[in-house]
């Protein structure tokens, strides 16, 4: 498929008129057409010359364990099929997420982000902006993108390329702690923490493990100050990350 790019006007239309426009989300009808039609706006959206494989992103459960299975398979299919497609300044345009989100992959969204009353949150699900939040957690298909390309291990690429993208899905809280961080759209020190925090669930079998929050909010960002994190090789950045998690599982415990 070619991949495709709202227009700056039909993007700003879309998210002014989101309360109008509500029912239509949930409708299996077309609505797109018409409703730009109305508003008097011919080109909706823009073509690239960016040609990708056509996949079908996988649906299975509700339950946390399955959404977290389905977003690893996912990332799989989505970033590799993007990866040696688009930059990484490519996929920092809203245009190109939302776009897919409205049109391409309605029907996924809708089933992945439907909370218990059967809505989507589709401000933030649907749209995508320029913020690290939105791209990298919020938007429902360049988070996809986004967790791929931080954490997809090219060193790995014989055996598994994506053993660090199952540590951030290990626990949907991993991905909130991650992506609440400033340095979270640093390649090199998602690497780091990921590895680490790898180590310590090997050790202590706890997957969610509480430490790894208060060593990005705290530990990492106060060395930060002192130290220029990016400077820093992912090994040394495992190797402040996991000391500072194994002493504080130590104190936990005691």
């Amino acid at each position: 498929m070619t991949l495709i790019y709202f227009t700056k006007d039909a993007y700003k239309l879309l998210k002014k008129d989101l309360v109008n426009n509500k029912g239509n989300y949930y409708s299996e009808d077309p609505w797109l057409e018409e409703y730009f039609a109305t508003a008097k706006i011919d080109e909706y959206f823009k073509t690239s010359s960016v040609v990708v494989p056509n996949i079908n992103l996988m649906y299975s459960g509700d339950d946390d364990e399955a959404k977290n299975q389905d977003d690893l398979n996912n990332i799989r299919l989505l970033y590799g099929a993007f990866k040696d497609k688009i930059t990484p300044l490519q996929a920092s345009d809203p245009m190109l997420w939302s776009a897919l989100c409205h049109i391409t992959y309605k029907e996924y969204v809708l089933k992945r982000w439907k909370k218990d009353d059967g809505t989507v949150r589709i401000d933030q699900r649907f749209f995508a902006t320029e913020g690290r939040s939105s791209l990298c957690y919020y938007n429902a298909i360049s988070r996809l993108w986004w967790s791929g390309y931080l954490t997809y291990d090219e060193e790995r690429e014989k055996s598994n390329p994506y053993h660090l993208t199952e540590t951030l899905f290990s626990a949907q809280q991993i991905q909130k702690d991650l992506f609440d961080q400033s340095m979270s759209m640093n390649k090199t020190v998602v690497k780091g923490l990921l590895m680490a925090l790898k180590r310590i669930q090997e050790e202590t079998g706890n997957a969610s493990t509480p430490v790894f929050r208060q060593c990005c909010d705290s530990y990492l960002n106060h060395y930060g100050a002192v130290s220029v994190l990016d400077s820093l090789a992912a090994e040394d950045i495992e190797e402040i990350a996991f000391e500072f998690m194994k002493k504080n599982v130590k104190a936990k415990r005691k």
